[in-house]
C-alpha cells in the first residue's frame, strides 16, 4: 500500500495549481465591492452636481426676487410703507392674541384684519 505521506499534497499553496474556491470566491467578492464603489462614487458625484444646480437656481431665483422687491419700494414709497405698516399692525395683533390667550371679543378681530391686510398685500404685488 502506498502512503500518502510521501507525495506532495494536492491542495498545497506552493506550486503551480489553479487557486481554491475560496480564493476565486474572495476574488469576485473584490471585483464586486470594487464595482460597487466605483458606481456609488459615480451616483454621488451625480447627486453632487444635481444638488450645485439646483441651488444656483434657487439662489438666483431668490436674488431675482429680491431685487424685483426693492426696485417695487423704490418706484412706490407710499404702498410700500402701507405694505410695512399693515404688516406690523397684524404681527402686533397676533402677538397680542397670544400674550393675552383669553377669549374676548378682541380676538375674533385678529382673523379679519390679517385677511384684508394678506388680501391688500397680494393686490398690490399681483
Amino acid at each position: 500500500m502506498e502512503s500518502t505521506h510521501d507525495t506532495p499534497h494536492q491542495f498545497s499553496s506552493t506550486g503551480n495549481m489553479p487557486p481554491s474556491s475560496g480564493e476565486k470566491t474572495g476574488k469576485s467578492g473584490r471585483a464586486a465591492g470594487e464595482q460597487f464603489t466605483e458606481a456609488a462614487s459615480e451616483k454621488l458625484g451625480q447627486a453632487k452636481q444635481m444638488v450645485g444646480d439646483v441651488y444656483d437656481q434657487v439662489n438666483r431665483t431668490v436674488s431675482d426676487k429680491y431685487n424685483q422687491a426693492v426696485d417695487y419700494g423704490r418706484e412706490n414709497p407710499g404702498k410700500t410703507t402701507l405694505i410695512a405698516f399693515g404688516v406690523g399692525v397684524g404681527v402686533g395683533l397676533l402677538m397680542m392674541g397670544n400674550i393675552r390667550r383669553s377669549h374676548r371679543p378682541s380676538r375674533r378681530v385678529v382673523q379679519p384684519v390679517v385677511n384684508a391686510l394678506s388680501n391688500l398685500a397680494c393686490d398690490l404685488f399681483a
